[in-house]
Formats: C-alpha cells, structure tokens, sequence
C-alpha cells in the first residue's frame, strides 16, 4: 500500500465541482486557498504530465497537491526507467493518486523487485501502463508472493515473466480468488498441467474473470466436443472467453455468407479454434481471396481452417497467387494448400516455386511480385 506523508495525505480529498465546471479555465475562476491548490494541481497535470484540460480537471477529483516536489520525484521514477511521456500521460490519467506515493519507500523498493525478476523497464512500462493500480498493491503482502506463485506455477522466472507481461491483472488480482479456484476447475475437468501452463502463459487474461462466467465457458467447450486431454480444448476456453455471445454470433454470420451451415462453423472450430478469434474483415478478406480469386470452394477452407489465420499481404496473398497458377495447370490438388501455406519460406520455395519452373517459368517473379506489395 502507499505510505503518504501526513501533510499529502491532508491534501487528498473528492473535490465537488459545480457541473458547469467542465474545462480547466473555469478552475482557473476560483480565488480561495483551496481552489488555487485544485488550480495547482490541474495546471501541473496539464504541463507535466501531459493531460488534456478536461482530464486534468477528472483527476483534480481525486488528486490535490500545493508544491510539485512528490509529484516531481514520482514522474522521475518512471523516466529513468525509460516510459515514453505518452505512457506517463495514460499512467497518471487512470490512476492519479500515484502521484502522491512516496517514491523511495514504497515505489522504488517495487520497481526493483520487478526489474530483480528479469522484468526489462520496456515490459515495466507494459505492465504499469496496462494496470496502473499494481503499484498501489503491498510489495510484501502481495506482489512477491503473487509472482512467486506464478512462477513456481509456470516452472521459471522468466515465463511468469512472459505470462505478466502478456496480462498484467494477474499480478494485481489475488491469486487465491482468482487463478487458484479455476486451475483447481480446469484439472477436476482432466485438463493436463502442461496445457494449463499454456493457458496461463499466453492468454493469463481469462482467469481475471467472474468465476461463473469460467464454469459455464468451460461446460461450453466440453458441449462443442473438445476433448480435455488436447490443446484445442484451452484454445478454444481462451477464444470462448475473449467474445461476447453477441460477437460470437456476428462471426458466425460472416462465415455463413460463404456458405458455412453453424454446424460447418462449429466442424472448423474444433479443427482450429483460433479461426474464431479473427476479426471479421480478416474472416471476410481470406475467404474473398480464397474463394474468388484463386476459385476455392468454401468449404474446402473449412476443412482447413488454420489457412485463414495467416497474415493476408505476406503470405496467404503471395503463396496463395502461386498456389492458384499450380491448380490452373494440374500441378497440385487443393489438399496441399495448408503445406504450402504452413512451411518455412525455404521449404516453400525449394517445393512449391523451384520445382516447377520447368512447367511455369514465371512462378518466381510472380511470388516476389506479390511479396513486394506486402512490403
């Protein structure tokens, strides 16, 4: 918790404003002690931390200081750990009360606990700026034993490390409410320990969430088929939990005008349930370029799902216009366009290029073509 001197802390206080008081210039009006402090402290939230007027006067609610010396020495803080002005902005504008810590004995014993992990100052200012509120969090009754917990969960340092950076909230929420209670679900559930280390080092976010809603995402996956012992089945917990029923069913439809029944939707999501997790223009781009420029059948993509998941200008446009002029001349069936978009690029070129410059010379060009437009 912050330690606050008895002089800041008098100074901390909801201020009620008049509901005209909607900009800077008005707080600037006001002649008593306490409103040239409230102007203070506004002014200084402008010049030095880089807010708007209307966001200075929002954490002038919460925040009042008469000298910039706290201020100053917090701010100092994050510079020299190498925070961009911009992250400082969007740290002090969602939690402004950091502004008053006491920088050598409640920051800085944090900030070099964290960098003791192997947390750089580029993940530091990843990790504050997306959970400002951390730092607020007692370094011996919480943040130590929380990362301890992570790592120990995750078998190192650094892959608490990597998992953190991923998803702040998990070293902010108490993991004895949030992460333990749905481990324990996903192991009665027969979910191995490997997977659930995956989980929560690529996608920790799901278990900052309302318990009920994991148990019935859970239950969900389970009812779709997935079989708990493979990874398919976090996977797809992780892209259940990451949409609303409504953006599920917005997805749904964008598939269905390629002519995928639900149940045609529900078959490719068992097969790559990441396929779920683009975006709609990303669904609608691939199946266009799939379906109408090199002339697939839709539902041969829906027996291949992970083709859509590659990236549109660097390979799936490239690799797919070779792809395409192999089809046109009987030198390759449709099965083999998840190789040809899954292999490495020397694997690709030596296989699918190479190869048949006997029977289309202008394969090379073609593909260099299409990869300089990526650029």
């Amino acid at each position: 918790m912050f330690h606050f001197s008895r002089k800041a802390l008098l100074h901390v206080r909801v201020l009620q404003l008049p509901p005209q008081a909607d900009s800077l210039r008005l707080l600037l009006r006001f002649s008593s002690t306490s409103s040239r402090s409230l102007s203070f402290t506004a002014s200084y939230l402008v010049n030095s931390c880089g807010l708007s007027p209307e966001s200075a006067l929002s954490a002038s609610k919460f925040v009042k200081f008469e000298t910039a010396s706290r201020p100053d020495a917090v701010i100092g803080i994050f510079k020299n750990r190498g925070f961009a002005p911009t992250q400082i902005s969007h740290v002090v504008r969602r939690f402004p009360a950091l502004l008053l810590a006491n920088p050598d004995k409640t920051l800085l014993p944090k900030v070099n606990f964290l960098r003791s992990r192997g947390i750089s100052d580029h993940k530091l200012a990843k990790i504050v700026v997306g959970v400002p509120k951390i730092l607020s969090r007692s370094l011996v009754q919480h943040l130590v034993p929380t990362f301890h917990y992570i790592s120990s969960l995750l078998q190192s340092d650094e892959k608490a490390v990597a998992a953190i950076t991923r998803a702040p909230r998990i070293l902010y929420e108490d993991p004895q409410a949030q992460l333990a209670p749905e481990i324990t679900t996903l192991r009665s559930a027969g979910v191995p320990e490997a997977n659930i280390r995956h989980l929560i080092l690529y996608h920790g976010q799901i278990f900052c969430c309302r318990s009920l809603r994991f148990d019935e995402s859970l239950n969900r996956v389970k009812a779709m088929g997935f079989d708990p012992c493979k990874i398919s089945f976090v996977m797809a917990l992780h892209v259940i939990m990451s949409m609303s029923e409504l953006t599920w069913r917005r997805k749904v439809g964008v598939y269905g005008k390629w002519g995928w029944s639900e149940e045609v939707v529900l078959v490719a999501f068992r097969k790559h349930p990441l396929c779920m997790a683009l975006s709609e223009s990303k669904i609608t781009a691939a199946m266009d370029f799939f379906v109408n420029v090199v002339g697939l059948d839709s539902l041969v993509i829906s027996q291949r799902p992970v083709v859509i998941r590659f990236s549109l200008g660097k390979r799936i446009v490239p690799r797919g216009s070779v792809f395409q002029v192999l089809l046109s001349k009987g030198l390759i069936k449709p099965c083999g366009l998840t190789t040809l978009l899954t292999v490495s690029e020397k694997k690709f070129l030596e296989k699918f290029v190479t190869t048949y410059l006997g029977e289309s010379p202008q394969l090379l060009a073609l593909y260099n073509e299409k990869m300089g437009l990526a650029c």
